[in-house]
């Protein structure tokens, strides 16, 4: 990939997780998988804890709530499963058959390699790469996906997705990551505070309408008792960076969830309550719901052009 790091040595696959270790600081990926994070081990002062809702290896080829996985070349939903570009209707298979929609793309049923591993001093890093050959159905366009993770001791996870265009032509690029968090009780016990967001409305079919409405709840810390939520919001793209901060005062710690914004950034994020009220996804995507049809968001790079965004954790004492 142009721009990227240089290999160290042939790429291998890899069906067994891969682990990196910094300090007390862990990281569990999963590349047979997707590449989904299922663990991230991290130091507070009260000893340190996993804070992914992970899920069995067994029921990792499954994984009917997408849990740790990595979403491209949409996130979310796309309306139908089809969409226009380059003057042709295509179409991705209906995988939310109860709502006529695609949702999250297919890379993370798609096996990544390992291209490189190293520490340096408090930093452990990897970097997977992902193969897009043109022939999957709704994406016939060539490209290569780059996760690049960088893990250091005091437990902050630094994530680059980079996207290169490896086709002869203008691809459509969406990205997205689907971690759900967990502090180690209910989310019934736990605060979120978002910065300043538009929310998305949307349909029964969970399709944006075409209006958004300033959405203050979270401006300051709230307690997530008794709160369901499963929505996208827009973030201020004049900033560089915009955070969601999730925290449990009994727990004496919380997540710093943060992702690059502004021009070509990642402006979007998406955040759901699980059913179970036992973790919290928060979504850092570049573009909004159906971006493939509403354009809202929607990334077009061009032939040998590299598009990355970057989002990652950091431990918040509370």
């Amino acid at each position: 990939m142009a721009g990227g790091e240089q290999q160290s040595g042939p790429l291998i696959s890899e069906s067994a997780p891969l682990v990196l270790e910094a300090g007390e600081a862990r990281l569990s990926l999963e590349p047979g998988y997707g590449g989904m994070i299922n663990e991230l081990i991290v130091p507070t002062l009260h000893g340190a804890r996993n804070v992914i809702a992970g899920i069995e290896r067994s029921e990792c080829a499954s994984n009917p709530g997408y849990r740790g996985a990595v979403l491209f070349p949409f996130p979310n939903r796309l309306r139908d499963g089809r969409y226009h570009f380059g003057g042709r209707e295509l179409m991705f298979a209906v995988n939310e058959a109860d709502l006529n929609n695609a949702l999250h793309g297919f890379l993370h049923r798609t096996p990544a390699k390992v291209a490189k591993q190293t520490t340096a001093g408090d930093i452990s890093s990897a970097t997977l790469v992902y193969a897009v050959d043109g022939s999957e159905p709704g994406y016939p366009f060539k490209a290569e996906v780059r996760m690049v993770y960088q893990l250091s001791a005091e437990g902050a996870l630094r994530v680059e997705m980079m996207v290169e265009n490896l086709d002869s032509q203008p691809i459509p690029v969406g990205l997205g990551w689907h971690p759900y968090y967990t502090l180690g009780e209910s989310i019934d016990n736990c605060s979120l505070q978002l910065p300043e967001v538009e929310r998305v409305l949307v349909d029964a079919r969970l399709l944006p309408t075409g209006e958004r409405v300033v959405d203050s709840r979270f401006h300051a810390a709230v307690n997530l008792a008794g709160v369901e939520l499963d929505n996208c919001f827009v973030l201020g793209p004049e900033a560089t960076q915009a955070s969601a901060v999730f925290a449990s005062e009994s727990g004496g710690f919380g997540l710093q969830l943060w992702q690059q914004t502004g021009p070509r950034g990642l402006n979007f994020m998406q955040v759901y309550t699980s059913p179970d009220r036992k973790s919290l996804a928060v979504e850092p995507m570049s573009c909004g719901i159906d971006a493939f049809n509403t354009g809202e968001g929607l990334v077009v790079i061009k032939p040998g052009q590299v598009y990355s965004g970057v989002f990652g954790v950091r431990v918040y004492e509370v």
